[in-house]
């Protein structure tokens, strides 16, 4: 219950000369109700003795009340606020103000640093460079609020609703904007670095202009055409940081999907890349039992399979023998399907691997015109002779100079074939994205 009633408040502010300086710190406030319609009809009261009355907690115009006071601490659980109520400059610092009903306030400058405001509506209020540090705003309404320029570095948005919300040069900082809706907020200048977007809602989200997103954790975020690109993450995702491997995949997952979306198909192929490290992260023998083991072995807290167990044999067979040694094989072969260079690499290293062989043992011969045949001193037909391995290219001149070399020579027959069409698949994967 209020501390003072509508009326009482009233007169402290005309009492002080107007709400500057007026301390109501550690106030209950509760269930007050100071909105429009209630301030007119005591506006109204004041005039039917004095037409001309200009009370000093009347402000001219849009804004019907000016509450520019110190409540620091001040209780607001579930009071009424009226569209347009004046609290600019005010200092809330730490004050409850739960369930509050600030619709269309204007909080220029306002101090809100600490205050509790979970469930507020605060849909279109203003709160142009408003101290929103370690505000908790859970569940509050900020639809088309102003907030530019505020600082909300470490505050608790959980579930808050931003949608249409003006974000111009706000910094979030380290904010918890879990499950938040962003829906079509301008973030333009917006510094977002290592803030927590778990679950939000960012479809159609502008990230492109925004100050920093380094560092963000977007696990189970909705991205749907939302602008952003790979060089602004800087290299990694808040979950790649943390160790969080099997999240920071599921991440990559939709980054790659939302890349392809607006067509920026070279990100795509980098959170591709960075998806499938993250699912060799999570393969390695020390990590995929504690990532994996719940859902595909049945561990819980209270019970862990035993190592013995076969199921637990064919576990780590699964991931740590075939999709962990696979996974680093084909990321420094070719990148995951994405890197032309690795295959050139491999292709040139096992062109003059396979000659340095072939010389080492002096295993090729040169045939002379008259049929007389000695072994080949010249690494220059060493490089022929490799040339001809991997092309399937056969030179009269030069030849085997026993089975074993012959052998080796169709090996890398072989391995031509194979890198010649892995280097066709890598190059249609790139010239598809052009």
């Amino acid at each position: 219950m209020s501390e003072y009633t509508t009326r009482q408040i009233l007169d402290m502010i005309e009492a002080n000369e107007g709400p500057e300086g007026l301390d109501l710190s550690g106030k209950d406030l509760s269930g007050i109700d100071l909105s429009r319609e209630t301030i007119e009809a005591e506006l109204e009261r004041v005039r039917e003795v004095d037409p001309g009355a200009e009370p000093m907690w009347a402000t001219p115009g849009f804004y019907d009340i000016d509450l520019g006071a110190n409540i620091k601490r001040a209780d607001w659980v579930s009071s009424f606020f009226a569209f347009g109520i004046n609290l600019g400059g005010a200092n809330l610092q730490r004050a409850n103000l739960k369930g509050a009903n600030l619709q269309g306030a204007l909080l220029l400058d306002a101090n809100l640093q600490g205050a509790h405001l979970w469930g507020a509506n605060l849909q279109g209020a203003y709160l142009w460079g408003a101290n929103l540090k370690e505000v908790r705003l859970c569940n509050a309404n900020l639809q088309e609020a102003d907030l530019w320029r505020a600082d909300l570095q470490e505050a608790d948005l959980g579930e808050a609703d931003f949608q249409e919300a003006d974000l111009r040069g706000a910094n979030l900082q380290g904010v918890s904007l879990w499950r938040a809706n962003l829906q079509r907020a301008d973030l333009w200048g917006a510094n977002l670095q290592e803030a927590d977007l778990g679950e939000a809602n960012l479809t159609r989200v502008n990230l492109l202009n925004a100050e920093s997103i380094k560092g963000i954790s977007l696990y189970r975020a909705t991205l749907d055409h939302t602008q952003l690109t790979k060089d602004q993450l800087g290299g990694a995702i808040g979950e790649e940081d943390k160790g969080e491997w099997f999240e920071a995949k599921e991440v990559y997952l939709a980054l790659k999907n939302n890349f392809e979306q607006i067509g920026r198909y070279d990100d795509a192929a980098w959170a591709y890349r960075k998806e499938r490290q993250m699912e060799k992260a999570c393969n390695a023998p020390w990590r995929a039992r504690g990532i994996y083991g719940e859902t595909e072995l049945g561990d819980t807290r209270e019970h862990r399979v035993s190592s013995w167990h076969p199921k637990v044999w064919w576990f780590y067979a699964r991931h740590t023998l075939l999709k962990w040694p696979s996974d680093w094989f084909v990321e420094y072969l070719c990148g995951y399907g994405e890197s032309i260079l690795r295959v050139l690499f491999w292709m040139f290293a096992s062109f003059f691997g396979f000659a340095a062989y072939y010389w080492r043992i002096g295993g090729v011969w040169l045939v002379e015109p008259n049929g007389e045949a000695r072994v080949a001193t010249s690494f220059w037909h060493y490089l022929i002779y490799s040339a001809g391995a991997f092309t399937t290219t056969q030179f009269v001149k030069l030849q085997a100079a026993d089975d074993r070399v012959r052998m080796v020579t169709a090996i890398q027959a072989i391995v031509g074939i194979i890198l010649a069409g892995l280097l066709g698949f890598v190059v249609g994967n790139r010239i598809r994205r052009s």
